[in-house]
């Protein structure tokens, strides 16, 4: 399926899901489409709304999961044992991140958007987290102001 603003929709397993690939900043982001109990075109109209503020949504976005999680990364994340080939264990200590270091880390690499009002933000965050992946979820649409930041994995 093509779409004038998403491009090329590819699907995404039986449901009917839809999956686009779009160009922002530097790198490719993932945006898929998940119609859910909606109308395969009301969920395609927040995908291209989510689009057109990815910018602002992105910045909103990280901050919330600046407040949400850079205390946790810096008061228990910045610090763990490494396992060692010879069994032993080295402590590393990673420096405490000022919120614009924190903010820096992370890079958005894919969009869920579900049905008519929920929207998740998916972003690498260059290992601070081991592994898990930031998510910031706005179940109110573009409105996110009561969005919740977690961590995922």
């Amino acid at each position: 399926m093509r779409h004038d603003v998403l491009s090329d929709l590819a699907l995404d397993g039986d449901a009917g899901n839809r999956i686009a690939m779009i160009q922002y900043e530097l790198r490719q982001v993932k945006i898929r489409i998940i119609p859910d109990d909606q109308a395969l075109q009301t969920t395609l109209q927040l995908a291209v709304d989510v689009v057109g503020r990815l910018n602002e949504l992105d910045l909103i976005s990280n901050l919330k999961a600046d407040r949400d999680h850079r205390d946790t990364y810096n008061d228990d994340w910045n610090e763990y044992d490494e396992a060692q080939a010879d069994g032993t264990l080295t402590s590393i200590s990673n420096p405490v991140l000022s919120e614009a270091e924190f903010e820096k880390k992370l890079s958005l690499n894919a969009v869920n958007v579900t049905g008519n009002a929920m929207i998740s933000f998916f972003y690498d965050d260059d290992n601070m987290f081991w592994g898990h992946t930031v998510v910031v979820t706005s179940l109110r649409g573009l409105n996110f102001a009561n969005a919740r930041a977690e961590l995922f994995g």
